[in-house]
């Protein structure tokens, strides 16, 4: 298997561990939330597909678009290591900034159906 191949197969890996991790520690806190501010059972499981569905393509598209670096056969160990690390920051800077408008627009939403009732 070539370098880039070892590469992407333990950054893909290490990515579908993070978004595992970030689905489960979220969803239960923003089902509960959603549940009590929309009251629409239909809404509350919308949304969090949608936010299942946005972090799963997100760190995908940010694991196939992640320029690897041209490890040659013979590469030390620590440039693999450089190589998914580039690769995560890339995952965990898009992963961030979706996470602050999924937070921002649940705000949003929040205070507006907390308002009407």
């Amino acid at each position: 298997m070539s370098p880039q191949g070892i590469v992407f197969l333990v950054l893909l890996v290490l990515v579908v561990l993070l978004l595992v991790l970030v689905d489960r520690l979220l969803r239960p806190t923003l089902r509960g939330l959603l549940e009590e501010v929309a009251g629409f059972p239909v809404a509350t499981e919308f949304y969090l597909r949608s936010f299942l569905l946005v972090i799963v393509l997100v760190g995908l598209a940010a694991v196939l678009g992640a320029g690897h670096t041209d490890l040659k056969d013979g590469a030390h160990f620590m440039e693999y290591v450089w190589s998914v690390a580039a690769g995560l920051q890339d995952v965990l800077q898009n992963l961030m900034i979706v996470l602050l408008v999924y937070v921002g627009l649940i705000t949003v939403l929040m205070a507006a159906l907390r308002r009407r009732s």
